[in-house]
């Protein structure tokens, strides 16, 4: 089932006359059906009915008095994306989901020869996030018989299961200056309220050796903290997490694998995890997505008004800046359909 909540991007005509929301919206059938609203709207609740109309937000083509959707309109392109960056108070559709609205209105944007509003994003927008297995870590206990949580949370020049088209894999040293500059925190499953220890002032070491990145945890003596040991020698929760920021890359290509390449990243926590997901957000995976598109930019753009990838043109069709604009609308399609993946380093 697909599980995407932006609707693809296409490409229609453009108009840039004046803009009536509600009058137009009010022209649509209730019953013209799921394949009318995705040619009016940039997003469908996934739990609502695809033939409702109630389940679309964002209607940005004018409809005619017949119901007939025609060409997108500027004005309401651009109002969705000032709601998307919070004007009119902003809009409830998740966060994970902005993105994908914003690639598609935007599309339409640029068809007409305008320059889009930016999406204003988090500020964990660039932030990765690996597991690993805990089977490289142990609960032990220390000398003066406090609990400690020790082993590794990545290891060096083993490469991923194929992830998104490529596989990845971390060089030794990727960790050593933000080991001497970054107050790192040990949490439990990312969560900035559940703190098991902290760099700062030693309840959190980190080390590089030959094999990876050491670490050693002395958790908290609180219920939550004391709950988790038990949880984890229990084996009930058995994999990490950590989340960091690409600073420096490569990519190569070995008997036609691309292989991306972490030469040094900003580590902000690692963390024991209860389920091995990325947040469902797709600007979780945003910074991979920018190199991997310059690195192999033949990426397919979408047809208009389909969803079907057999039907859509070579990008050698368009001009340049036509080509930009679907490699732009493909890679959110991209995104979304990896966000509900995951890979493990280092298993």
């Amino acid at each position: 089932m697909d599980k995407r909540k932006a609707i693809a991007s296409h490409y229609t005509a453009t108009s840039t006359g004046t803009w009536d929301g509600p009058a137009n919206e009010a022209r649509l059938s209730n019953d013209a059906g799921a394949a009318t609203y995705r040619k009016a709207y940039a997003w469908r609740d996934p739990e609502g009915d695809a033939d409702a109309k109630a389940s679309y937000k964002f209607i940005h083509h004018e409809v005619a008095a017949d119901g007939a959707v025609g060409a997108a309109n500027m004005k309401a392109c651009s109002a969705t994306i000032a709601v998307l960056n919070g004007g009119r108070g902003g809009t409830t559709i998740p966060e994970a989901d902005h993105e994908g609205v914003h690639a598609h209105v935007a599309t339409h944007m640029m068809d007409a020869e305008m320059e889009p509003p930016e999406l204003k994003v988090a500020a964990h927008s660039r932030v990765e996030y690996r597991i690993v297995p805990l089977s490289r870590i142990e609960t032990r206990a220390a000398e003066d018989g406090s609990p400690i949580i020790a082993g590794y949370a990545a290891i060096f020049n083993k490469l991923s299961e194929p992830m998104w088209g490529f596989r990845e894999q971390i060089a030794p040293g990727a960790f050593k200056k933000t080991l001497r500059e970054a107050d790192v925190r040990a949490l439990f499953n990312h969560d900035v309220s559940h703190v098991l220890g902290r760099s700062k002032n030693r309840t959190l070491t980190l080390a590089e050796d030959l094999e990876g990145l050491a670490v050693q945890i002395q958790p908290p003596a609180t219920t939550w903290a004391q709950d988790l040991m038990t949880s984890m020698q229990r084996g009930d929760i058995d994999q990490m997490s950590f989340a960091f920021e690409m600073i420096k890359e490569s990519w190569a290509n070995e008997n036609g694998q691309d292989i991306r390449t972490l030469h040094e990243v900003q580590l902000y926590d690692v963390s024991v995890v209860t389920y091995p997901a990325y947040p469902q957000t797709s600007a979780s995976v945003r910074s991979i997505l920018e190199t991997w598109n310059s690195y192999r930019p033949t990426v397919p753009s979408r047809d208009a008004h389909t969803d079907d990838a057999e039907h859509e043109p070579g990008l050698a069709a368009h001009s340049e800046r036509q080509r930009q604009r679907r490699i732009a609308a493909a890679r959110w399609l991209f995104l979304a359909d990896i966000t509900h993946k995951h890979h493990e380093v280092g298993k």
